[in-house]
């Protein structure tokens, strides 16, 4: 009997095919087995509303105005699918996730083929088991936005890679002038990182060509400003017809600000930070539709300037606490579970009131946070808010606070929360580690674009789950440091562009 030839999965298009093939298995698993995925609520709700002709707006699945909550690439993909969807009559979930495991395939693709073609086949393989193994952790990756942000991430290292070993190539400038198109309609902070990026990598032959035009147009700094021009500068120029602002990536970044600031303990969001979303808050809610969303926001971008001039100090913390989240061990989010006790609405009020329990809108449910107070405090508060059976309370609140220690503790939530923020810092520390000459240079111009995306999210808000847009990364920083090992147990020793 032949042996099968599998020499096929070795090459970037076989092993592209398998890592989607993978993914699309495990997630319909997944997807049978109960596990439905979550769709991100504020791109899908514009996307329904992009959709059914209401235009770019109702971030909230209420009739709300225009809006620019969020970037518009998502949205705008998802509304097209949507559309498909209805045209020929499928499940509307159907073409989301085509488009999910096409990006996912798109990006295992232009990672091997123009980022690590002159790595050792292992490494290469760690980062395909590094894509698939990340995008296996992020429940909801079939219809999340993180395998388009993995797919520009792709095409921006690869545009990089390509350049620097053809400096003035017609193909890398239109990589990068592709990536750093959608990238800024998608991600602002991985635009920030690509954009400053491009500019290196591409700023000796800018400078060479200032006197030269076409040497000028040619360089990779050049095609990085443009393309975001040609993806953020639409997109701009909408936001200030409708909202009279310059808002060239999203609107809500005051709003965040705030929302991490006085919604949490230490600036890194959880699940209980509902009490501040207009998505589950529905005195916030009614707030938005009444007011819209620009003067909605005015308050906060007061309270965010108060902020800074006058709790400076404890920012700074927050910022701190939100880098160490995102590079070292991050938080996990399940901090909150759902009331088994049933309470009269006038009971229910006072406790939300007092912030005892939490509200979510759009179900009928209210949840329990977790604190970290004896039972006696939390049986003297629910006494002081006249609940009537205040020890029948207590037993659920005690249920409650075991379920979310458990969760939040047990050793599943530590791996995870550790894979999706320190494992990288010790992959690109490890790959440093081995020397200069052995480190591909590929991985610290990684690292230094992911720390660069980070920004945003340090300064104003962050929770892991914005790490899953960085699942790319974190796969090319695996598989770097076991290249810098083998290089340094007697693989190639010279690199000599961005992809060795």
């Amino acid at each position: 009997m032949r042996r099968p030839n599998l020499a096929f999965l070795c090459q970037p298009a076989g092993a592209a095919l398998l890592v989607s093939f993978l993914l699309l298995a495990v997630g319909l698993v997944r997807w049978h087995g109960g596990r439905r995925p979550n769709f991100p609520l504020e791109h899908s709700n514009v996307a329904y509303s992009l959709a059914t002709g209401a235009g770019y707006s109702n971030p909230f699945s209420v009739v709300s105005g225009p809006t620019a909550w969020v970037p518009p690439a998502v949205p705008l993909v998802d509304a097209g699918a949507i559309e498909f969807a209805r045209a020929l009559g499928i499940d509307e979930r159907a073409p989301i996730v085509g488009i999910n495991i096409f990006a996912a395939l798109a990006a295992v693709f232009l990672t091997l083929r123009f980022s690590l073609p002159y790595w050792a086949p292992s490494s290469r393989a760690v980062f395909c088991a590094g894509f698939l193994g990340y995008s296996v952790l992020d429940p909801d990756f079939l219809v999340s936005s993180g395998p388009l942000t993995a797919a520009e991430s792709a095409l921006l290292l690869a545009g990089l890679a390509a350049a620097s070993r053809n400096p003035g190539g017609w193909r890398p400038w239109a990589m990068v002038l592709g990536a750093n198109a959608l990238l800024a309609i998608t991600h602002p902070g991985l635009e920030l990182a690509g954009a400053l990026a491009s500019l290196v990598v591409g700023l000796p032959m800018a400078l060479a060509g200032m006197r030269r035009p076409l040497a000028l147009i040619r360089s990779t700094s050049f095609a990085a400003f443009a393309g975001l021009a040609l993806g953020a500068g639409p997109w701009t120029i909408r936001n200030y017809i409708v909202f009279h602002q310059w808002i060239p990536a999203k609107s809500n970044g005051y709003f965040e600000l705030v929302h991490s600031q006085d919604d949490s303990d230490t600036g890194v969001l959880t699940d209980a930070a509902i009490v501040g979303h207009p998505a589950t808050n529905p005195r916030l809610l009614r707030e938005y539709v009444r007011l819209g969303e620009r003067n909605f926001l005015e308050p906060y971008r007061r309270r965010a300037n108060e902020i800074l001039r006058n709790d400076f100090g404890r920012y700074c913390m927050f910022c701190f606490n939100r880098f160490i989240d995102a590079v070292w061990f991050g938080k996990a989010l399940t901090d909150i579970e759902m009331l088994s006790v049933r309470l009269q609405p006038s009971q229910a009020a006072r406790l939300v009131g007092r912030r005892l329990i939490l509200m979510c809108a759009g179900t009928p449910n209210f949840f329990w946070a977790r604190r970290d107070v004896p039972a006696s405090t939390e049986l003297a508060s629910l006494q002081a808010a006249g609940i009537d059976e205040p020890n029948a309370v207590l037993a659920d609140w005690v249920r409650a606070q075991g379920i979310i220690r458990a969760r939040m503790e047990s050793l599943a939530a530590t791996l995870t929360s550790f894979a999706w923020s320190g494992f990288p810092t010790l992959c690109s520390i490890a790959a440093l580690m081995v020397g200069r000459r052995l480190t591909p240079r590929l991985v610290p111009a990684t690292a230094a674009i992911y720390l660069v995306a980070l920004i945003p999210n340090i300064l104003i808000t962050h929770d892991m789950n914005h790490q899953g847009n960085f699942m790319l990364l974190f796969a090319v920083l695996a598989a770097g440091a076991v290249e810098a090992i083998f290089r340094r147990a007697g693989g190639p020793a010279s690199p000599v562009n961005l992809g060795r």
